[in-house]
């Protein structure tokens, strides 16, 4: 790996801020598969980084059936980070790429899809409970 000794291949872009400045770009099988793919961002200057996901990382990084790597750019690098990613053959590997509004609006659909139901049947329990006493 051409990893600088005193970085971590594992540790996130600069710009995952709290912010939201880093994005998935695309989700690795193994791990030999996301260091290529972060070497290769990395030597077009495409800040790069990945993290384990699934039951392994729980377990301390051990290696589980349905683990995957997740391949972390800037998201304002998106578009070129994938653009090496599919040049690489990992086009199928890529994740659907969703604008920050786009993730608003899907949270917020997700939020009123559970909330709603609740609130209804709290409404309901209310008004029952005043109808009969």
């Amino acid at each position: 790996m051409n990893t600088p000794p005193d970085t971590d291949a594992t540790s996130a872009p600069a710009s995952a801020d709290p912010g939201g400045g880093a994005t998935i770009v695309a989700e690795a099988s193994d791990i030999a598969e996301a260091h290529i793919w972060v070497d290769a961002l990395r030597d077009e200057d495409i800040e790069a980084a990945f993290v384990e996901r699934g039951p392994g990382s729980a377990f301390g990084g051990a290696t589980l059936f349905g683990s995957s790597y997740a391949v972390l750019v800037p998201r304002s690098r998106i578009g070129e980070a994938r653009s090496v990613i599919a040049d690489l053959g990992g086009g199928s590997a890529l994740v659907a790429y969703r604008t920050a509004d786009e993730e608003r609006r899907s949270s917020r659909r997700a939020f009123l899809t559970v909330a709603g139901p609740i609130a209804l049947v709290a409404i309901i329990a209310v008004v029952m409970r005043f109808v009969f006493g």
